[in-house]
């Protein structure tokens, strides 16, 4: 949370209860931070251990049975094991100076701004990239006036380079100066498209692709008849009589590529990729049909998750509408939506969402692919219910908090 370029109050006790039950439980951390010193150390503590048990086993004078033997043995190993772990927690510590300044952060955003404007980054790249690169490219002689140069060039071209994409995002077309040509532009800050890929074979038709997914063909065909009834009437739509609608030319996809943007960066993107399988097995292991957030309603809908719901995947495909002029295709998802146990509301006691199957009424549903909005992440929790991990990454912690 200290890399949010915005805080408010409740971000802030965030921050300061999140880092106090870390250092509650930091300690089982300890055994990984054992130093060379102290491992070598460690070594020898053991190795002395082992030989005072050899020679008070030698100095015995009865003999031991088989059974007292390994219970001696286990006994022994148990020793030695806690003696190691009393020499960590004896000599590893967490009391340097990066752990001591997190302490700092909360007030150092309320007196001076986000963490990030201070960062050292800034200086070592800029070093990189003005000191090294630009002597790299000199030949060696009188090199502080080469790497002026070289850094005044470049960036002279960043500044242009500028320039031309601004005026492509406001235009969309450029001119070049002095030769009265034009050319479009694509603007490299534009929001990726959600991309399929992954063609599944024989499954050029829907008979085929519910045969190779396992799916009731009628339940298939129903959903694709509500969905159609529901958009828009223009020369695009597809046709609502199912007989030339089994008869449209289908490619199943077993991956969707969903560009999901970095909080508080809204010009770059990750690729969260999910993925369909149906009944094949996904990579030598059993099928993989994963979960999804579905954007439907509005905000006031569904609970603490607002717009979202969780689906699971089951099939992806495209259809073309041969029978039109337009010759349009429509990407769409088949998806099993789970059902908000307590209204979508918090669970009081452990903080978290809870869904479950849906018990009445119809749990699939046709979509378009651009109403999944990524990956989601849920736990099962015992028999048909799942919770939600709303903690696995700063996006799904910011739109349901």
């Amino acid at each position: 949370m200290a890399q949010y370029r915005s805080h408010t109050p409740d971000t802030l006790s965030y921050m300061e209860s999140y880092l106090q039950t870390f250092h509650r439980t930091k300690d089982i951390f300890l055994e990984f931070r054992t130093s060379k010193a102290t491992r070598a150390q460690g070594n020898r503590q053991d190795q002395d251990l082992r030989e005072l048990m050899a020679d008070q086993r030698a100095k015995e004078v009865h003999h031991r049975t088989v059974a007292n033997r390994r219970r001696l043995a286990d006994q022994e190993r148990v020793e030695r094991s806690d003696r190691c772990a009393d020499l960590i927690r004896r000599e590893n510590h967490f009391n340097f100076i990066k752990m001591h300044y997190l302490t700092h952060f909360a007030s150092h955003v309320r007196r001076f701004g986000f963490i990030s404007m201070y960062s050292t980054e800034i200086g070592k790249l800029a070093h990189k990239d003005q000191i090294n690169d630009g002597y790299r490219m000199s030949n060696k002689n009188e090199a502080a006036r080469q790497i002026l140069s070289h850094d005044g060039r470049q960036h002279a071209l960043g500044i242009r380079l500028r320039r031309i994409e601004a005026l492509s995002k406001v235009e969309g077309v450029i001119v070049v100066e002095d030769s009265g040509m034009q050319m479009p532009t694509v603007s490299s800050g534009s929001t990726p498209r959600r991309v399929l890929k992954g063609r599944m074979k024989n499954t050029s038709t829907l008979t085929e692709l519910c045969t190779a997914l396992d799916i009731h063909y009628s339940n298939m065909m129903e959903e694709i008849l509500r969905f159609i009834r529901q958009t828009a009437v223009d020369d695009r739509r597809l046709p609502a009589d199912p007989a030339k609608l089994g008869l449209l030319p289908v490619e199943g996809f077993a991956q969707l590529e969903i560009p999901v943007p970095d909080f508080q960066e809204n010009d770059r993107f990750q690729i969260h990729r999910a993925r369909c399988t149906g009944t094949k097995a996904f990579r030598n292991g059993g099928s993989r049909n994963d979960w999804v957030w579905v954007q439907t309603g509005g905000e006031a809908n569904y609970g603490d998750l607002r717009e979202h719901l969780v689906a699971r995947l089951l099939a992806l495909f495209k259809i073309r509408n041969i029978l039109s002029e337009a010759a349009a295709v429509d990407r769409l998802a088949l998806v099993r939506i789970l059902d908000l146990i307590n209204g979508g509301r918090f669970h009081i006691p452990s903080r978290h969402i809870r869904l479950g199957n849906r018990i009445n009424g119809r749990d699939i549903r046709i979509v378009s692919i651009g109403v999944l909005i990524g990956q989601a992440q849920v736990i099962p929790r015992r028999e048909k219910q799942w919770i939600v991990n709303h903690r696995i990454d700063l996006w799904t912690f910011n739109e349901i908090y």
